[in-house]
């Protein structure tokens, strides 16, 4: 069962990475008659290093991973890797410029992919490895002939690979391919279970998103089978002391050098805030006590990581909401860490029927699957169900009879006028595990007359696990209403 598992999800990281693949390819391929330089990086365990290592092996390249270790042990592990990639028995690297001579020597025939992975670790041992790097690939070297190598720099600290081509870094300007991956989407992240249950992978991804590596090896290649399952799966495989998912988000922050040496305690606290339903800058200050200018450096640090996302409101001028990136930072941030000492104390069977699983509902399940929506109606959702040509889609909240709502999702239309001119396309509501009837219908009606005139003919989108005959029965008879369900969300447009 393990070895099927483990072909069946190599397969879907091939499948799902064609894009990415092709960007790698194409870079290797671009025809340059010099060494150029590329940059992939991404949050961990979303298959970068896979990728990168199946191009290499493909094309006979190199494909090396620094460790966290001495920059004098880093160049001697290296050079035992190229030694042997050579055949020629170790090499006796003894700095970086050396090193790097030694990789790009071999593009001296033709285009070939060099890689180093967890580059994060080379420059935190060799702060100074990128202007090596800028002189390798420099004009002067290209004069001396420094070959075809296509040299990629893979890493999983956004703050520290970015930073390596922004302002006057040394390698500014200097990249010929700069990847940013990212995790799957809920429609791949469905294919990953052994049934076609919506609802269940619906729960699921509301648990583990779409990071390949919580899919495989962090839950031992052991996904949940069915809805019943579920329950005993999330126990077993998350909420249990032992195991690996238990402690990732920590794990994650302490692992970035922009966040770790920066007020940890601050940033999780963030996190924890957005997670349980501050997610303005004024609620998150509220909730912690601070003030929102003392809270914006570490928020700013946090969002540049990749662990938070900034929307802007579509009708709205300055109103930003923030979300965590993906759906196992929302469960870490509202189950695990808040409910810490209850695992502690209790069983984690006990805990998740008694107290957990409707904080899972609330917390983690409702705004992950509201994000699926926004998400299918900016990728896989056509004009017609939209009504017009998409630009601008988020939450945002109507004053109905003197009280602000949250509507769940707004489209807009007008990238030539401020937020508050924008015309209403579209209003959503998302109810996740709920049998929709027409009191949603009406709320969504309310408030597309409280939006305006703007908001006049906007489309009503219900989206829900299932609707009542009374509420579809109605849907087909008015062309303003599109009900999603699971199926549609999953497979349709």
């Amino acid at each position: 069962m393990c070895a099927r598992r483990n072909a069946l999800f190599r397969d879907t990281i091939g499948n799902v990475s064609i894009n990415y693949r092709q960007i790698v390819d194409n870079f290797i391929d671009s025809g340059a008659e010099w060494a150029t330089l590329g940059m992939v990086y991404g949050r961990r365990r979303i298959g970068k290093s896979t990728l990168l290592n199946s191009v290499s092996t493909s094309r006979q390249g190199f494909y090396w991973e620094a460790t966290r270790t001495e920059s004098r042990v880093q160049l001697a592990r290296l050079g035992d890797s190229l030694g042997e990639h050579l055949g020629t028995g170790s090499l006796a690297l003894t700095d970086w410029p050396t090193a790097l001579t030694a990789l790009l020597r071999l593009g001296a025939e033709r285009s070939v992919p060099v890689v180093i992975d967890e580059f994060g670790y080379v420059l935190e041992s060799s702060p100074g490895v990128d202007s090596d790097v800028a002189a390798a690939l420099g004009s002067q070297a290209r004069r001396t002939g420094n070959g075809q190598a296509r040299l990629v720099l893979c890493g999983s600290a956004i703050t520290v690979l970015s930073a390596l081509t922004a302002g006057q870094a040394p390698l500014r300007g200097r990249a010929g391919m700069e990847l940013v991956m990212h995790p799957h989407d809920f429609r791949t992240a469905a294919t990953w279970l052994e049934t076609d249950d919506l609802t269940l992978a619906v729960h699921t991804h509301a648990v583990i998103g779409g990071v390949i590596g919580y899919a495989t090896d962090m839950v031992d290649y052991d996904l949940p089978k069915s809805k019943d399952d579920f329950d005993s799966w999330i126990v077993r495989r998350v909420l249990s002391p032992g195991a690996t998912l238990h402690h990732e988000g920590a794990t994650l922050l302490a692992e970035d050098p922009a966040l770790s040496s920066a007020s940890p305690v601050l940033h999780h606290a963030i996190l924890g805030a957005i997670a349980n339903g501050s997610v303005t800058a004024g609620k998150i200050a509220k909730r912690l006590g601070r003030t929102v200018s003392n809270l914006d450096p570490a928020l700013r640090r946090l969002i540049s990581a990749g662990f938070v996302i900034r929307h802007s409101d579509p009708i709205r001028s300055q109103r930003p909401v923030y979300s965590l990136a993906d759906p196992f930072l929302q469960f870490h941030y509202a189950i695990l860490e808040p409910y810490s000492m209850v695992f502690r104390e209790r069983e984690p069977t006990t805990a998740w029927q008694h107290r957990l699983e409707s904080t899972f509902h609330s917390r983690v399940l409702g705004p992950t699957f509201e994000e699926q929506c926004r998400i299918w109606v900016r990728r896989f959702a056509t004009e017609s169900t939209i009504g017009g040509s998409i630009d601008h889609v988020g939450q945002s909240v109507v004053t109905i009879d003197r009280v602000e709502r949250q509507i769940d999702l707004v489209v807009a239309a007008g990238d030539d006028c401020t937020p508050s001119e924008r015309s209403i396309l579209a209003i959503g509501e998302c109810k996740a595990g709920s049998i929709v009837g027409t009191g949603v219908l009406t709320n969504l009606e309310r408030a597309r007359a409280a939006f305006g005139d703007r908001a006049n003919g906007a489309k009503l989108l219900l989206f829900a696990t299932s609707f009542t005959p009374e509420l579809a029965r109605i849907a087909a008879a008015r062309p303003d209403i599109e009900l999603v369900d699971l199926e549609r969300l999953y497979y349709g447009e």
